[in-house]
């Protein structure tokens, strides 16, 4: 199946279904709870966090729900659905989008007024994307490296010293700095060459922090480098999953030759130690 190619679009979330009127047909509803993902070996993490439904009916969008969710339409009888996994993008809760790499489901579906219809949909990634970089820590070599900018290198976190710094499997990445190395920025041990024509261009990652990190691209253009941060991660003591934006810097950088992608973390003032862990990154564009 190929990659269909959406426009990032925010959406207004429906939580709600009280904006049915009483005078209007009795409507049928439909209830979806959450979509559950799958990948092959080669694809790395199921984990998603997908928190939105866009949801089609016949062709038509019926909206966006935020899960779970049970909502309402007028309509009954046999219909095609087709339901879309939907992203907090760059993990902005106010940017709603498609997640542009996740297969929508479809089925056929029997919808009876007044009466609920339960939908399980599921979704696994597109055929024709490209992982450029998988990186799980499980490996002893980290594909990250320090650069001149950095006071320390990126280590190792085992599940062993303490199971909250691990995200899954055995090891996840740790970034720490303190008042004897007060910054830390790693970049990819690999530059890549990405689509910049407007194709698709995201970072997945698994996350926790106590000091914000700036997360970026930096773009390799005859012999010279240049930093171009898109997104902080932001203070959390629990894990979260962000899905980074790279498709617009690409894109704007056209003339770049190659493309690193970046974390960088600075002690902040009143702190003398700070930690993040990072797991399963993934460097996916279209072909």
């Amino acid at each position: 199946m190929k990659i269909v190619f959406f426009v990032l679009v925010t959406a207004v979330v429906m939580t709600s279904c009280n904006w049915i009127n009483p005078s209007e047909e009795t409507p049928s509803y439909i209830r979806v709870e959450s979509i559950p993902f799958s990948t092959t070996s080669i694809q790395g993490t199921s984990n998603q966090s997908f928190v939105d439904a866009w949801v089609y009916i016949d062709g038509e969008k019926i909206g966006t729900f935020q899960m779970p969710c049970t909502f309402p339409v007028l309509l009954e009888g046999s219909h095609k659905v087709k339901v879309f996994p939907g992203i907090k993008l760059n993990g902005i809760a106010s940017t709603r989008s498609i997640y542009p790499f996740a297969q929508p489901w479809e089925a056929t579906i029997n919808l009876i007024k007044d009466s609920v219809t339960f939908i399980h949909p599921t979704s696994s990634y597109y055929d024709n994307l490209v992982y450029a970089s998988l990186e799980n820590f499980e490996d002893a070599g980290i594909s990250l490296t320090e650069t001149s900018l950095s006071d320390t290198v990126m280590q190792r976190v085992s599940v062993s010293d303490n199971p909250s710094n691990v995200f899954e499997g055995s090891y996840s990445g740790m970034l720490v700095v303190d008042t004897d190395h007060d910054t830390i920025d790693v970049r990819s041990n690999s530059s890549y060459v990405l689509p910049n024509t407007g194709a698709y261009n995201f970072l997945e990652l698994n996350f926790k922090t106590d000091a914000p990190v700036v997360v970026g691209v930096i773009s390799n253009t005859s012999g010279y480098s240049v930093y171009h941060p898109v997104l902080i991660l932001n203070e959390t003591s629990t894990w979260k999953k962000i899905y980074v934006n790279f498709t617009p810097v690409i894109t704007r950088e056209y003339q770049a030759g190659s493309f690193y992608y970046y974390f960088r973390m600075e002690l902040p003032d009143g702190m003398t130690e700070a930690h993040a862990y990072i797991d399963n990154i993934k460097l996916i564009h279209a072909e």
